[in-house]
């Protein structure tokens, strides 16, 4: 009976997989040996095979050999210009679904949108990108690329003309600005035309952008001239790295000495403490060369206080530039108030009392630019601050501060009308059976419901409850948590811990363009460009 089973499973062509097998040593191997083959004959880089849509190709393939059997691959492989009209239809298709999943959530809670604009090398084609950022339903917080929508060669980019391009391309995903009003919030940085075409709406500046102009007015000629020591300084170590990287030393290290790069964020920072942190390994290299001048006449003492007051700047930016999985709003206030405070401090030291001096300048000059009060950061900002629990407090403000945030949180539930947001949701309260007492209901004491608490009593109770709530959980599940006990805060929650402290997601989607329009694939028409940015942030 065994033998007549084998035989009768020998003659199937079809393969049931019911579970994952062990890949058994031999097979491994071989499947090393046509990834080497692979990226070779194709030039693709080796992280290719790692990539989630390489495997999830692959495992497609695995799945289909499963369900009929070993077939030739060219047969199922579709023609490249198969793929590229595919492209297209995949898009279209899938911004449909994507309409459909925010329309509902944005046009009640709001969103916020990053917006950038970038020129590609090739053609010299301008591209207009959008992020959206929200909170769903499920209080988890989402940033979808959009678009990043070509301008016409002819067309100029003044301020109407990038209004009436964003606005049109925000339409083709269900998203009017002008109904939202006040429920869309813009980011973007301070170019004069991007200023221009938001005028008429809530417009953010892009906070990342404000230190690196701060920190470039700080470290510019007229500035640092004044501090020979420092000036000396960032001249003896863009020549040490400059060397390091042409006389191929580089190889030496542990990791490679970073230049400084004007346009480049915290790019001073990154390559004083590239130094820094390999000071002796690179002493030791270049004593071994007869060099050691190159990095003798470098004051340690001076690098390590330079490094010091920088540091925080960079791990601002890195904090305010999250990975989307995280609300960054709330991190613009203390931030701010810390960097100033840091900035203070230091110009009570000789050598950085210049630099530090136009840093709190500069500081409090740009981010009151966001602000129509008298404040110097957002009020958008200081209420997200707020709406995070641990920081409820404000005490990075002084009371009349806090107060105006106070006020702030009131009449922007008001104007939003977040305190009825929920009303057509909440099912209605199950008829209680009557009871003997039912007969003196007049003597009963009024239950107050948690929908019917005033708003003073709501933010009342969440300044004063017993906090549990660790640094590590999730700020939005707790607001949904307790959406029943705060239900208008959390609905000003889910909008405003949805607005993102930098425009970074923008120019992160134009990285993916560049990496797009590489060399080899320069006469890409800008609409496929923009199809396969969309579909690289959206597929699952």
């Amino acid at each position: 009976q065994c033998s007549r089973l084998l035989h009768a499973l020998s003659g199937q062509t079809k393969l049931a997989f019911t579970k994952s097998l062990l890949v058994p040593e031999k097979f491994k191997k071989e499947t090393r040996d046509k990834c080497v083959q692979f990226v070779c004959q194709d030039i693709r880089r080796y992280d290719t095979i790692s990539g989630k849509g390489f495997t999830q190709l692959a495992q497609h393939l695995v799945d289909t050999a499963a369900r009929i059997g070993k077939f030739d691959v060219c047969e199922i492989l579709p023609h490249p210009t198969t793929v590229s009209r595919n492209v297209e239809m995949r898009a279209q298709s899938l911004r449909k679904h994507v309409v459909e999943e925010i329309t509902a959530t944005i046009s009640k809670f709001g969103c916020a949108v990053t917006a950038d604009i970038w020129t590609e090398t090739y053609r010299k084609t301008s591209f207009l990108s959008a992020t959206i950022h929200y909170v769903n339903e499920q209080s988890e917080l989402h940033s979808r690329v959009l678009f990043a929508a070509p301008f016409d060669p002819s067309t100029s980019k003044t301020g109407e003309n990038i209004r009436r391009h964003l606005l049109q391309n925000l339409r083709v995903f269900g998203i009017d600005a002008t109904d939202m009003g006040k429920k869309i919030i813009f980011v973007t940085d301070r170019g004069a035309n991007m200023i221009s075409a938001l005028r008429e709406y809530t417009r953010l500046n892009c906070t990342a952008h404000i230190l690196n102009v701060t920190l470039s007015s700080a470290f510019g000629t007229a500035i640092i001239e004044k501090s020979p020591e420092i000036t000396s300084l960032l001249t003896d170590v863009k020549k040490l790295v400059t060397y390091f990287k042409h006389s191929g030393q580089q190889g030496k290290l542990k990791t490679s000495l970073k230049q400084s790069i004007e346009t480049r964020w915290n790019s001073n920072f990154d390559m004083l403490n590239s130094v820094l942190e390999q000071y002796e390994d690179i002493a030791s290299v270049l004593t071994e060369s007869n060099n050691y001048d190159k990095i003798g006449r470098i004051s340690i003492s001076t690098l390590k206080l330079l490094v010091s007051f920088l540091k925080p700047f960079k791990e601002a930016t890195d904090d305010l530039e999250t990975d989307n999985t995280a609300p960054s709003a709330s991190l613009v206030l203390p931030w701010s108030v810390r960097l100033i405070e840091h900035c203070t401090s230091a110009t009570k030291d000789p050598l950085l009392s210049e630099i530090a001096t136009v840093c709190v300048t500069r500081l409090k000059e740009l981010l009151s630019a966001d602000s129509t009060s008298s404040h110097s950061v957002h009020m958008l900002y200081k209420i997200a601050t707020f709406l995070t629990p641990n920081l409820r407090g404000l005490r990075m403000l002084d009371e009349r501060g806090r107060q105006n945030v106070i006020q702030g949180v009131k009449e922007m539930i008001e104007d939003l009308k977040f305190d009825h947001a929920h009303d057509e949701d909440v099912e209605p309260t199950p008829a209680k059976r009557p009871t003997v007492l039912h007969k003196f209901s007049d003597w009963e004491e009024e239950e107050e419901s948690c929908g019917s608490k005033s708003l003073d009593v709501q933010i009342q109770e969440y300044r004063t409850m017993k906090l549990e709530l660790s640094s590590q959980q999730n700020i939005l599940q707790w607001w949904n948590s307790n959406s029943s006990q705060f239900p208008a805060l959390s609905n000003l929650a889910r909008f405003v811990l949805c607005i993102p402290a930098t425009s970074a997601p923008s120019e992160r989607a134009f990285s993916l363009c560049g990496r797009i329009l590489e060399e080899r694939r320069s006469v890409l028409k800008p609409s496929s460009v923009s199809d396969i940015l969309f579909l690289h942030g959206n597929l699952k």
